[in-house]
């Protein structure tokens, strides 16, 4: 792996333990898939990965996630068929997070290829509204293809942009954006990531992220939730952009939120405490930050 000399001075400053960070990066990344509850249980799945040798076990924070543990192809029938999902275990906690109910009307703003999409689909048992949005005419093809294999019948796709969800005002239960970014969590499976990592794009990124997060607030009903995530480490791209959030909005309220079974560290701001990143050198995992905002009522004040 190749280290762009811009992206280690960065991560030198902002990771103590940046030796370790990037130690992790060069690790392959571990397989994990998701069980889609949605056409099979997971006895059927684990009867399949016995037969044919492979060796599983249980991701502690997602009931229907399983680790993989051999060297072997995941691109079965099964999977084609829409009985396991393969997805990074990290990725799987913002739809843990967001605890859609079967009744909620739900919008996932940046939704393809569909690995969240499908997950809530899942969680809300196929009951309720649940919108998945795609800008790009590329991506939403992927989208609507990974929604039919997993059997999701309560969703319904857009190709809009983001930004302008706005005008859906306070419209949706509970909003997911899973936001464009740098993507330095893919870094296991794509150094390029690194290679191509720069500081103005993280400025770019950070613009647009704060411009949806604003987006999908206002979309938002009172009591309403919004989980905002990425797989990448900048500060701009994450504390910042919720930091923006609380500014601009003031009866919006940072909640808390427990994963099991995971190591966790807070936001690095003292207004983000609440918010939380996943690092790999801590969970053999994709590094995601994840926050969790609620609409109140009352304005607050910071």
């Amino acid at each position: 792996m190749g280290i762009n000399k811009e992206f280690e001075q960065y991560h030198r400053r902002l990771f103590p333990d940046y030796e370790e960070f990037i130690a992790a990066l060069r690790k392959p990344s571990r397989k994990s898939i998701r069980v889609n509850s949605l056409k099979v249980d997971r006895k059927r799945v684990e009867e399949f990965l016995k037969k044919n040798n492979i060796v599983f076990s249980q991701i502690p924070w997602c009931t229907d996630g399983l680790w993989i543990d051999s060297d072997c192809e995941l691109d079965t029938v099964e999977h084609q068929l829409g009985y396991y999902y393969i997805q990074n275990s990290s990725s799987m906690i913002p739809s843990l997070a967001l605890d859609p109910y079967p009744e909620d009307y739900v919008l996932d703003m940046c939704a393809a290829p569909g690995s969240k999409t499908t997950h809530i689909a899942q969680l809300m048992e196929n009951v309720g509204v649940l919108v998945a949005n795609e800008a790009s005419f590329v991506r939403v093809r992927a989208l609507v293809i990974n929604i039919q294999k997993a059997g999701a019948s309560n969703v319904t796709v857009t190709r809009r942009d983001g930004v302008g969800y706005e005008r859906y005002n306070q419209r949706f239960d509970k909003v997911l954006l899973d936001a464009p970014c740098s993507d330095i969590g893919t870094a296991r499976k794509n150094s390029q990531v690194i290679a191509r990592w720069s500081i103005d794009r993280v400025h770019k990124l950070s613009n647009l992220q704060k411009k949806l997060i604003m987006s999908a607030y206002n979309t938002l009903r009172v009591g309403g939730t919004l989980v905002y995530s990425t797989c990448t480490t900048s500060r701009e791209e994450n504390e910042d952009v919720i930091e923006h959030l609380l500014k601009e909005k003031k009866e919006a309220t940072l909640e808390k939120f427990d994963i099991p079974d995971i190591k966790t560290r807070e936001g690095m701001t003292n207004k983000t405490r609440k918010t939380v990143r996943i690092m790999p050198q801590d969970n053999n995992t994709e590094s995601y930050y994840i926050a969790k905002i609620i609409k109140t009522e009352e304005e607050k004040d910071f």
